[in-house]
C-alpha cells in the first residue's frame, strides 16, 4: 500500500517483522542526494541509509507503510522533483489552525514537502501585520486569520515533517481586502470599497505611488520574518489595468517610471518586489501570464496546460487541467453541486478525474509540481479533504516520479485510503 510507490525495488523471498529494535540506521551517504534513502531488509533486521534527515524521515515512512511484515530486498528511492507542493487558498474560505496542521500531517504521509498558503485576495486577508493592523481588522472581518504565533506553530510543525511553508501575498491584484482597509493604497483614495463578496476578478488594484511600494515592503519584511523558507510568492496575476488607465495620476507615474503603458505596470511592481526580496536572501515566486515576460531570476508558476519557454526562470508546473482539485471529479453525481455564478454557470464545473491527476506527465526540466485546492466552493475543512483525496495520492505519485501502471496504483490505493480513513482523514469516493 506504498503510495507513492518506490522508483526502484528489488524484492526476494521471505520477509522480517518491523520492530524498531530490528531497525538500524546506518551513516548518511551522500550520494543518495538530500531526500533520498535506501532500505535493505534481510534476515539480519532491517538497514535504513539515507542521504541527509529528509530522506531518513522519508525512508521511516515507507516502513510504516509498508505494514508489520517488511519483504526482504532493497528499496532505493529518491524524489523526482525537488517541489511537490499543495496549494491552500485560505483567503476565500478561512481555513483553522488545526486543520492546517492536519493537511502537513498529510502531505508529509504522501512524501510532499510544500504547503503553499494562499493568505490574501480579494475576498480576505488572513495573516497578521503589525505594522499594519487594519488588514486583519477589515480584511479578515468574515471568516478570521492567523496570528503570528498561529503561523510560527504552523511553520514548526511542517519542518518537522520536512514541509517547506510559502505564503502567498497577492499583488498588485487580487488586492480589493487591503484596499478595503486602507483606501489609500488604492487608486481612488477618497472612495472606501468593502472587502469583496463575489468570486472572479476585482477590477480594484494597488496603485503605483512609492508611498504602496513601501507599504507592501513592510508587509514583505514581517512576512519574512515568520517563514524562513527560500520562496515568497506574490500572486501577480489576473491583474486588470482599467483602473490604471482610468487614473490621470497612475498615467502621469507611468510616465515619470519610463513605461510603456499599463501593461508594462505588473511586471514593474514585481521586479521591485523580487529586488527587495533579494535584499532578504528569499527568492519571489508569481503566477505565470502569457503577455508578462517574468522577473529574471523568480520562479513562475505555470497553470495553464500550453506555455513559453522561460528562459533561465525556475519553473513549477501547476496546469489547471491536472492539478486544480476544486474541479469535479467526476461528470456523474457526486456529492452537493457547487454554487453557480449568477451567469448561471461555473468553471468548478470542470472535471477533473482520477485517472486525469495520474496522467499528468511532467516536464522533468522542471523545478517542481504543484496541486492546488482553490476554496471558493469548499467553505469547510471536511469539504477540502473530501475535493482532495484521493486525487492528491495521485498527484503525489507524479511529484515522486514513479507514476506509470495505473491499475497497479488503484489496486495498492484502496488499502492506503482505509488507513487514511483510520487516521481519521476524510477521503472522497474512489472514482477509478
Amino acid at each position: 500500500m506504498i503510495i507513492p510507490r518506490p522508483r526502484r525495488v528489488a524484492v526476494l523471498g521471505g520477509s522480517v517483522a518491523f520492530r524498531q529494535d530490528l531497525l538500524r540506521l546506518m551513516p548518511d551517504d551522500p550520494s543518495l542526494h538530500e531526500e533520498g534513502y535506501r532500505i535493505d531488509v534481510s534476515p539480519a533486521g532491517i538497514e535504513l541509509t539515507a542521504g541527509g534527515p529528509a530522506g531518513r524521515f522519508y525512508g521511516t515512512r515507507t516502513l510504516a507503510q509498508l505494514g508489520p511484515a517488511v519483504p526482504y530486498g532493497t528499496i532505493e528511492d529518491r524524489p523526482r522533483f525537488a517541489w511537490r507542493g499543495v496549494m491552500l487558498d485560505v483567503a476565500r474560505h478561512f481555513m483553522p489552525k488545526a486543520f492546517v496542521l492536519r493537511l502537513i500531517d498529510v502531505l508529509a504521509e504522501h512524501k510532499l514537502n510544500v504547503l503553499h498558503l494562499h493568505l490574501t485576495d480579494d475576498q480576505g486577508w488572513r495573516l497578521e501585520i503589525r505594522r499594519h493592523p487594519r488588514l486583519t481588522e477589515v480584511g479578515a472581518r468574515r471568516g478570521g486569520f492567523y496570528t503570528r504565533e498561529d503561523i510560527r506553530e504552523i511553520v514548526a510543525h511542517a519542518a518537522e515533517r520536512f514541509v517547506t511553508v510559502v505564503p502567498e501575498i497577492e499583488m498588485p491584484g487580487h488586492a480589493q481586502a487591503a484596499i478595503a482597509a486602507y483606501p489609500h493604497l488604492g487608486n481612488d483614495p477618497s472612495r472606501e470599497i468593502p472587502v469583496w463578496s463575489e468570486w472572479g476578478i476585482s477590477e480594484h488594484v494597488l496603485n503605483l505611488e512609492e508611498s504602496t511600494i513601501r507599504f507592501c515592503q513592510d508587509v514583505l519584511d514581517e512576512v519574512v520574518e515568520l517563514f524562513p523558507g527560500p520562496y515568497v510568492h506574490v500572486g501577480g496575476d489576473e491583474c486588470p489595468v482599467t483602473e490604471w488607465e482610468r487614473s490621470p495620476r497612475a498615467r502621469r507615474r507611468l510616465a515619470e517610471l519610463g513605461l510603456r503603458g499599463p501593461q508594462d505596470a505588473c511586471a514593474w511592481f514585481i521586479g521591485r518586489m523580487a529586488a527587495h526580496l533579494e535584499k532578504h536572501s528569499r527568492k519571489l515566486v508569481c503566477w505565470d501570464e502569457p503577455d508578462r515576460e517574468p522577473t529574471p531570476g523568480t520562479t513562475v508558476m505555470i497553470w495553464r496546460d500550453e506555455w513559453a519557454d522561460r528562459g533561465d526562470n525556475e519553473i513549477i508546473l501547476a496546469p489547471h487541467t491536472r492539478t486544480y482539485f476544486d474541479y469535479r471529479p467526476s461528470a456523474g453525481p457526486f456529492g452537493d453541486r457547487p454554487p453557480a455564478d449568477p451567469d448561471g454557470t461555473t468553471v468548478r464545473d470542470r472535471v477533473l478525474t482520477l485517472a486525469d491527476t495520474y496522467a499528468f506527465a511532467p516536464d522533468p526540466a522542471a523545478r517542481g509540481v504543484q496541486c492546488q485546492l482553490w476554496t471558493e466552493y469548499m467553505p469547510t475543512p471536511e469539504r477540502v479533504e473530501f475535493m482532495a483525496l484521493p486525487r492528491m495520492c495521485a498527484f503525489a505519485e507524479v511529484a515522486w516520479g514513479s507514476s506509470g501502471d495505473y491499475p497497479d496504483f488503484l489496486r495498492r490505493l484502496r488499502p492506503h485510503l482505509a488507513r487514511l480513513s483510520a487516521l481519521g482523514v476524510r477521503t472522497g469516493p474512489l472514482i477509478p
